[in-house]
């Protein structure tokens, strides 16, 4: 029994790719395989330094272009005022299309009794598809397209509801999206339509936490709240 045992530990060991048991200098594990550190990039079984030119910064496993600057031949040179310009408008073009119609609210639970919840910003709305105490002066975001309604409560996930009484003051515009990767340890979310954003450095802490593969509301283009996380999280795209 014993040699039999030693057998088929010893078929395991020839059985088992080499890098389940380690990765290359300037990487890291996760889950079942490795990966590149900020600022290197894999090539073949490596990690090789990025070379970084002047006026970039890095983001993950690239560089990027400084504000002002461009990407030019592998290096990054200064933009001409009518680049500028013309960055500034298509930035214009890009944030008024970060809605998808859907308009959300920022705000905290007032007070819960039963399905009956009531907020900070004055909205009323009944919650049916949950029961049991939602969380005083939770931070929530209520939002919805036309006649929809949803409510997201912190460590609560979202919810549909019935609209009471509508919210004072204007909504922000934002969109429903799906997380798609998580890169960098939470430096860097990929959505799946193919959109990347940067995590706010402060924000990192709860991002490499995230798994990926998750529902979420992006709010103004800069809050993404992710469905299965506690807190809404700042983001800026980068492509």
């Amino acid at each position: 029994m014993r040699n039999s045992t030693k057998l088929v530990f010893t078929f395991l060991l020839f059985v088992i790719p080499a890098s389940v048991y380690s990765a290359p200098e300037n990487s890291h594990i996760l889950g079942n395989n490795w990966y590149c550190n900020d600022g290197y990039k894999k090539q073949t079984d490596d990690c090789i330094k990025l070379d970084i030119p002047k006026n970039a910064h890095v983001l993950g496993n690239n560089w990027y272009c400084n504000d002002g600057y461009k990407k030019q031949s592998g290096k990054c040179v200064e933009m001409t005022s009518s680049e500028i310009e013309a960055l500034k408008s298509a930035r214009e073009k890009q944030r008024a299309s970060m809605s998808d119609g859907t308009v959300a609210y920022q705000t905290k639970i007032d007070s819960d009794s039963g399905d009956i919840i009531k907020f900070e910003n004055g909205a009323i709305l009944e919650v049916s598809s949950y029961f049991g105490y939602l969380g005083y002066r939770k931070n929530a975001v209520l939002y919805g397209n036309g006649h929809r309604c949803r409510i997201w409560i912190a460590s609560k996930k979202s919810y549909k509801c019935d609209l009471l009484k509508a919210p004072e003051g204007k909504g922000e515009p934002a969109k429903e999206v799906h997380i798609s990767e998580v890169k960098g340890n939470g430096t860097i979310l990929i959505m799946l339509d193919g959109s990347m954003y940067e995590v706010d450095s402060i924000d990192e802490i709860h991002t490499s936490l995230w798994l990926g593969i998750s529902d979420g509301l992006l709010i103004d283009g800069t809050t993404l709240i992710n469905f299965d996380s506690d807190e809404p999280v700042t983001v800026y795209q980068i492509r």
